[in-house]
């Protein structure tokens, strides 16, 4: 429960000046093979803080929070290739209340990639996206952080 404890959610639309997830963190879940993070994604979900993030597991399962007080919600899903190897791709995804963000610009998500980009360095690559859904109501404007290892 401590990895994930250790990701900062954006508070709000100053998400541009807010870590939503650090180095160390990515480091923490990219020294993991698909087993290890299996077992730490079970033991978050069996604390009840956490829940499995509906959608496709065949390349790992996805974890979801929110807190009900904020209805700010925090996913995490690293994606395999296979058992044996780290993760491919590790996205973080910020749901907050709809409505949060009366748009998401160009400038925003650059803003973002910039402070990602200075806080991981070259040991990764940083995108972001960001979307709205209205499912499960009243609907999320979500924020991704997508992260990937360069290939060596």
């Amino acid at each position: 429960m401590v990895l994930l404890a250790l990701l900062a959610v954006a508070a709000g639309p100053s998400a541009a000046q807010e870590r939503l997830v650090s180095k160390q963190d990515a480091d923490r879940i990219f020294g993991l093979n698909r087993s290890q993070w299996e077992a730490e994604a079970r033991r978050m979900v069996d604390s009840q803080t956490w829940k499995i993030w509906p959608g496709p597991v065949d390349r790992g399962t996805g974890i979801i929070a929110t807190d009900p007080k904020t209805g700010v919600g925090l996913a995490v899903r690293p994606s395999f290739r296979d058992a044996q190897g780290p993760p491919e791709t590790l996205v973080v995804g910020s749901y907050y209340p709809s409505g949060t963000f009366r748009r998401f610009s160009d400038q925003t998500r650059r803003e973002i990639e910039a402070a990602a980009g200075t806080d991981f360095g070259t040991a990764y690559s940083v995108a972001v996206a960001f979307s709205s859904t209205a499912s499960p109501a009243p609907g999320f404007d979500v924020v991704e952080v997508i992260i990937t290892r360069p290939r060596r």
